[in-house]
């Protein structure tokens, strides 16, 4: 039986890490698909991918443990959908 814990924990881990480690390698690569946007979208762009890497790099390293508001925004559930939405919107831009 497989645990779910382990999945969750280390499996989790290493995707998040993966993830956000590849989009800011794509970032330095073409940092156009954020810069070429008009000012007014630019800055919630930046935003939202500075959170979504950033929160994939915190759990990828193991830094966000146990409950508390660093839990809740940068943690499991919320930093693969900011990684997902993040990605979404890079491959519309690409």
């Amino acid at each position: 039986m497989i645990r779910t814990e382990r999945w969750y924990g280390q499996y989790g881990q290493l995707a998040s890490l993966l993830a956000a480690t590849s989009m800011a390698l794509w970032l330095l690569v073409r940092p156009e698909l954020v810069s070429g946007l008009p000012l007014g979208l630019r800055l919630p762009v930046w935003l939202l991918g500075l959170w979504a890497v950033g929160s994939g790099f915190f759990h990828g390293m193991g830094l966000v443990k146990g409950t508390g508001w660093r839990q809740r925004l940068l943690g499991a559930p919320l930093c693969w959908v900011l990684l997902a939405v993040f990605l979404l919107l890079l491959l519309v831009r690409s």
